[in-house]
């Protein structure tokens, strides 16, 4: 009498191919998925050491991208992130970019007790706590390359490095996916800035 498995045998072979099949397709897709290109910003923690000494873009290649020059209007108030009491800070939300080497720019308008204004163009390295001038605005002549562009370490409470602690970046990058996400930090700086507690300050 023939066994009542003998005809399951051939659909359990079957049954196996298909799995396996199934499982190429699988890996064949993750590969491809892996191999589109990534949104602005979305860094993962093995892209980090990569992006971290990524060249910034030279002032031939960002001069005719500058932002538009902010008014007090156009800013998001930040002065009390700062323990500098002769100063007024703002930081220009429409500014904001995330570049490569994780790069966060930015507008900082700056004005003082005495009521000089000072504006400048900046970029933030988020991964070696450095930051630079790109561009400084002239009355009446517009943005124009500062003499010293190079870039220089953040020092403890400068307004660089307390916005780049907690509010423009965090964990050695920008603190967000899209320039929105950090614009919203700044306009909250009060719940992100762990700078102002000794905190997050790697």
């Amino acid at each position: 009498m023939p066994s009542q498995f003998a005809g399951a045998r051939p659909a359990r072979r079957a049954l196996r191919a298909a799995a396996w099949a199934g499982a190429g397709c699988l890996a064949l897709l993750l590969a491809a998925c892996g191999s589109q290109p990534r949104g602005e910003g979305n860094y993962l923690l093995d892209d980090i050491d990569a992006q971290r000494t990524l060249p910034d873009a030279g002032w031939e290649a960002l001069k005719s991208e500058l932002p538009p020059v902010p008014t007090e209007a156009d800013v998001l108030p930040v002065e009390n992130l700062s323990r500098n009491e002769r100063f007024r800070f703002g930081v220009d939300p429409r500014s904001i970019q995330i570049a490569p080497g994780l790069i966060v720019r930015y507008t900082l308008r700056a004005v003082s007790d005495m009521g000089a204004e000072n504006i400048s163009y900046e970029s933030v390295r988020c991964g070696t706590r450095e930051w630079r001038t790109v561009a400084l605005y002239r009355p009446g002549a517009g943005w124009q390359r500062p003499v010293h562009d190079e870039w220089r370490p953040l020092l403890p409470n400068t307004i660089q490095h307390l916005l780049r602690n907690g509010v423009l970046c965090s964990g050695g990058g920008p603190a967000g996916a899209k320039a929105s996400d950090l614009a919203y930090r700044v306009r909250h700086w009060d719940r992100y800035a762990d700078a102002m507690a000794g905190r997050n300050t790697q």
